[in-house]
């Protein structure tokens, strides 16, 4: 290869390590609403596949986000529990359709929230290594 073509070659590379990624990344809180209620900021959000979401603790509570339907075919999820504010959990979404997840201690107060990846789908109960069932006379202590 010529000097000058091995030149342009450097500099094409270069500029394509600089250019930004085309995944990006999105945060979710865990709020507490004016009503004193739970609740993940936004609730809906819409992204696109390999997009990142983290998921963030605003306060000094336990909270985690836990899948509970899913688009068919897509990876169960289930974060560590966040102890304290500033824990935060990441997660890469690769499967399109839509995502319900929920915060397991605080579901039976409909601490929930959705993620659409790329367009809304049919979904399926989440199976996976916190399957577990919600009900009105549910106990969570924390």
């Amino acid at each position: 290869m010529k000097p000058t073509k091995l030149l342009t070659v450097a500099i094409g590379l270069a500029a394509l390590q600089a250019s930004p990624a085309f995944a990006k990344d999105y945060v979710v809180r865990a709020v507490t609403k004016p009503d004193g209620s739970y609740a993940f900021k936004p609730d809906n959000l819409t992204v696109q596949p390999g997009d990142t979401v983290t998921w963030e603790n605003d306060q000094d509570d336990m909270h985690n986000v836990m899948a509970e339907k899913l688009p068919k075919g897509a990876e169960y999820f289930e974060s560590p529990m966040f102890e304290k504010k500033g824990d935060k959990w990441t997660y890469t979404f690769k499967t399109p359709g839509s995502y319900v997840y929920h915060c397991h201690p605080h579901a039976v107060n409909n601490m929930r929230g959705t993620v659409i990846v790329g367009r809304p789908s049919e979904t399926v109960p989440a199976e996976g290594g916190g399957h577990h069932h919600h009900d009105a006379t549910s106990e969570h202590k924390h």
